[in-house]
């Protein structure tokens, strides 16, 4: 069984807003046995919408559209889908007055472009939207196929999708499994997990497919199976992950979500211990990986942004003289960031970053880039060069995953 994801606005062609819809909408419909043949991205134009939804139609069994189910006139998608299934539009009277009284509730005016959004195609079965003034519509193909139009707005489409959709394609159709597992590795290239596992890949069953899935200083493995019988192939795929503990034991995470982060605030919490994180380089984004996960207030004692050299030796304590004689990114003052951070803030461990985001501000001796790192511990304080890219956004993401894989090293040494 397979669909065609089309969503619909130039909002989303001219890269002003994400399509975060196809990607909601596919991981519900791979949930339930339906594999994604296609996603599609197009304008807001009658002919546009024609020729994707006629062309999805004859490809795959389901088309789920999102978009372009306002009240103004840009807003086409339902008179253009009404056209393809040659349906008359009709007042409905149940959605009608469920948008008088949302804007009712909101003191806004029903006007005659809100009564529009109650015009329906008459051969749909009406969704009901009960979070916005937008129905979905749900339109069955000579061919035994589904059409599925959805609002755009992501928290609406999501309703429609779980209490509307998703119920309806289970009833309709026998749907077979498709399983993903993801084991989640750190601290080994691409190249060289691909080089150590090559036997254990090959030895795959044909019915189970490897992804390799890289990520900063992490690379995910997944195995898929489409098609089958999902209890079985579970078990299977579990089976399968326990064999490379043999094999990569040391670089294995764990599954699905896990992360380095989550691994130390496991030890941190089990353990009664407490951390700080001095950062300038990567600007907060690892204090942020901790305070996200719930429980972190248990042991995150504070996150210091000490981009300036004064904010440094402020809150810090650093020495002016150690960074005038070996500059703000050295290994001497990521580790007096880390002890500075550990004593300031009363905590067991703390991290440290100092380096070079670029695009500007490089060197011949400390290019774009360079990142020093440091994790102060009650044994003592460690510190590591890194290259850690050229790309400000990655050398953010790279040093702050290289760090929180320093605290993890050394937590579990303890």
């Amino acid at each position: 069984m397979r669909a065609t994801i089309i969503t619909i606005g130039d909002e989303i062609l001219i890269g002003q807003i994400v399509d975060t819809n196809s990607t909601s909408i596919a991981r519900k419909l791979n949930a339930i046995g339906i594999t994604i043949g296609s996603k599609l991205s197009i304008g807001d134009t009658a002919e546009a919408i024609t020729e994707a939804v006629t062309s999805a139609m004859e490809q795959n069994t389901i088309t789920i559209i999102t978009g372009g189910l306002g009240p103004t006139k840009d807003d086409i998608t339902k008179h253009t889908l009404a056209r393809i299934f040659h349906s008359e539009l009709r007042y409905n009277d149940t959605e009608g007055e469920h948008v008088r009284a949302l804007l009712a509730r909101r003191g806004i005016a029903f006007t005659e472009l809100n009564r529009g959004q109650a015009m329906l195609p008459e051969c749909c079965t009406v969704l009901h939207n009960a979070h916005g003034t937008a129905p979905g519509m749900w339109f069955e193909t000579p061919q035994g196929g589904v059409v599925v139009s959805l609002p755009g707005v992501p928290f609406e489409m999501e309703h429609l999708m779980d209490d509307e959709v998703i119920p309806r394609l289970k009833a309709r159709y026998e749907l077979k499994s498709i399983v993903h597992s993801t084991l989640i590795t750190r601290g080994i290239a691409e190249s060289i997990l691909a080089e150590r596992i090559a036997a254990w890949e090959e030895a795959l069953p044909h019915h189970l497919h490897l992804a390799y899935l890289p990520a900063p200083n992490i690379v995910r493995l997944r195995l898929s199976a489409y098609d089958v019988e999902g209890e079985v192939t579970k078990r299977e795929i579990e089976a399968q992950f326990e064999r490379l503990h043999a094999i990569i034991g040391d670089n294995i995470v764990g599954m699905e979500d896990a992360s380095v982060e989550r691994l130390c605030h496991d030890i941190l919490t089990t353990n009664n211990l407490t951390l700080a994180v001095a950062e300038s380089c990567t600007g907060g984004t690892i204090a942020s990986k901790f305070t996200a996960m719930a429980g972190a207030s248990h042991y995150f004692m504070a996150g210091m942004v000490t981009y300036s050299n004064e904010a440094k030796c402020d809150i810090l304590g650093v020495d002016a003289d150690l960074i005038a004689a070996h500059g703000a990114v050295s290994q001497e003052v990521a580790i007096a960031m880390a002890e500075g951070a550990r004593r300031v803030a009363h905590a067991d461990y703390a991290i440290s970053t100092t380096g070079i985001a670029g695009p500007t501000g490089g060197s011949e001796a400390k290019p774009v880039g360079t990142v020093w790192m440091a994790v102060a511990t009650p044994q003592g304080t460690r510190a590591v060069l890194r290259n850690a890219g050229t790309d400000r956004g990655q050398i953010i993401s790279r040093a702050s995953a290289y760090a929180i894989e320093m605290l993890y090293d050394e937590l579990k040494k303890r």
